[in-house]
């Protein structure tokens, strides 16, 4: 357990954030100092091993922070696709490795937001927490009967958001060389000001619990006597995580049932609910033992509007239907991220900046199924295309429509889980509903 104190003042988050600064440019300095001696094949090792350099001290950083600023990391390593391999290696590791806040804090936030210590309040209360949340921690509980799952945020969190991001925005400046940071930092931000408001999350929990009616598909129940702007609790949901499920080699079947549940969750909560879970954690997702799903952690849920699940869907179908480039480029000029130019010029960046990002994307709905054993590397060639694209043309992020960022990425991520889970999806239903929405 530990008992660091965590740094909850503007000076003392700013003392934390200054040092990682000097240090992410200490480092950066000496690299390139060293690299000006060295042959191609030592500095491309040299870069690496900078990079992976400025990766820890972020990482440690933000550790010792705690909650935004790991939220503001996972959330980059969805957003930046460009940053070296080595970041986002450290950002892996930042998931679930945040060290728990000490009981006598626990205590002291529960009996401040609730009015009373928790062995008052609840049965049972565990002081060892279940799981790290990256906002706070989850504990588990019982009152009444009731099994329950408590997540208490870390102290000072509201008020750190613009701080702690200075630290991640001045070392992206050296991986990104300046560029396409500004407009995706306030995206992020944005985010940030919602998922730190836990009532805003019971909200959306709330929503999906009500509204999404799919009997394999469990979500939380929200206990709004139990819970405040930081402190949120909902009922337990028992099951194994994304790494116990695979830990235990289920059978191809499992593996390609539990994908398709998530797949198709995630199709029928934008075209039905108009709104998308949009963190592909796997950390999300609990694998309960009666072929159920259960999907947790509600803070980041992106409202869609009809509009764009109008482009959306005549998008795909153009794309599916193979219809010539000229028509969907005036689809992605209505939604702005293709500028009005003459037809010649519109054809050209299409085909050069979104064409090979369209090409990777619809791949998967080409047939009414895909596998992601077979296809493993589908989320690094994805990816990989994102990094070729940026490198043509440093504006062509700007020209992103913030609902196509939203939903491709979580569904980047969400392949990339089937790809661990090495399973097969069935596409039918998706694009059903796709070329059904009117």
């Amino acid at each position: 357990m530990s008992n660091k104190k965590i740094p909850t003042t503007k000076t003392s988050r700013g003392a934390v954030v200054g040092k990682a600064m000097l240090k992410i440019g200490v480092t950066h300095s000496k690299g390139v100092i060293k690299r000006a001696f060295m042959s191609k094949e030592k500095r491309e090792s040299s870069q690496k091993e900078t990079h992976a350099q400025i990766a820890k001290v972020i990482i440690d950083s933000l550790g010792t922070l705690k909650g935004v600023s790991v939220k503001i990391a996972q959330q980059i390593a969805l957003s930046f696709p460009f940053l070296p391999q080595e970041y986002l290696d450290e950002i892996s590791k930042s998931f679930n490795s945040i060290p728990p806040i000490n009981r006598a804090l626990i205590r002291k936030i529960i009996k401040q937001e609730l009015g009373d210590y928790p062995q008052n309040i609840f049965d049972r209360f565990d002081n060892t927490p279940i799981g790290s949340a990256s906002l706070g921690q989850v504990h588990f509980a019982i009152k009444d009967g009731e099994e329950l799952a408590i997540k208490v945020q870390y102290p000072g969190i509201a008020n750190s958001i613009e701080s702690d991001l200075s630290v991640v925005r001045f070392a992206l400046s050296r991986f990104a060389k300046g560029g396409n940071i500004d407009h995706l930092m306030r995206e992020i931000e944005e985010r940030l000001y919602e998922e730190v408001d836990y009532i805003h999350e019971a909200d959306n929990t709330d929503y999906f619990y009500k509204n999404l009616k799919d009997k394999s598909i469990v979500i939380p129940k929200v206990y709004r006597d139990l819970s405040t702007k930081s402190i949120l609790s909902t009922s337990f949901l028992k099951g194994e995580s994304f790494e116990e499920f695979l830990e235990r080699n289920p059978t191809q079947e499992e593996r390609n049932y539990y994908a398709q549940l998530i797949f198709d969750s995630f199709f029928i909560s934008m075209y039905q609910l108009k709104r998308v879970h949009a963190d592909p954690n796997p950390g999300n997702f609990i694998f309960m033992s009666d072929n159920r799903l259960g999907i947790i952690d509600f803070g980041c849920i992106k409202k869609l509007k009809q509009e764009f699940i109008e482009s959306f869907s005549i998008l795909h179908i153009y794309l599916l239907d193979n219809k010539p480039d000229i028509e969907v480029v005036e689809i992605y000029a209505q939604e702005r991220m293709i500028d009005r130019d003459t037809p010649e010029k519109m054809l050209e960046f299409y085909r050069e900046v979104i064409k090979p990002l369209d090409r990777i994307y619809i791949e998967v709905f080409r047939e009414d199924s895909y596998d992601f054993k077979k296809n493993s590397d589908f989320s690094k060639r994805g990816f990989q295309t994102i990094l070729e694209v940026q490198k043509k043309s440093i504006t062509a992020v700007h020209n992103m429509n913030e609902e196509y960022i939203f939903v491709d990425r979580t569904l980047l991520g969400y392949y990339a889980m089937f790809e661990k889970m090495e399973a097969s999806i069935n596409t039918k239903l998706a694009k059903k509903l796709i070329r059904g929405y009117k």
